[in-house]
């Protein structure tokens, strides 16, 4: 993938977390995204394995891109593979 800010080649790899990962619009008390109308739901948590999000690396203008149409990000989904 291309980074869309400097379009040089990005990294891929994984973001994880012992928690639910998702988006939302600030940080809240209860951080479940269900509970937030706009939340968008990244990876749902696993008890086994927590979290985790396929992500793309740009080392040279350190930014992060994480694709989540249809899930595609969440690697906790048995589509999607390490």
């Amino acid at each position: 993938m291309n980074c869309p800010y400097c379009h040089q080649e990005m990294e891929s790899g994984v973001i994880r977390s012992p928690h639910e990962l998702s988006w939302q619009d600030k940080k809240h008390f209860f951080n479940r995204a269900e509970f937030h109308d706009g939340s968008v739901l990244l990876s749902e948590l696993s008890l086994m394995k927590g979290s985790a999000v396929r992500a793309y690396l740009c080392r040279n203008c350190e930014k992060i891109v994480i694709d989540y149409k249809d899930g595609a990000c969440d690697l906790n989904n048995n589509k999607n593979q390490y």
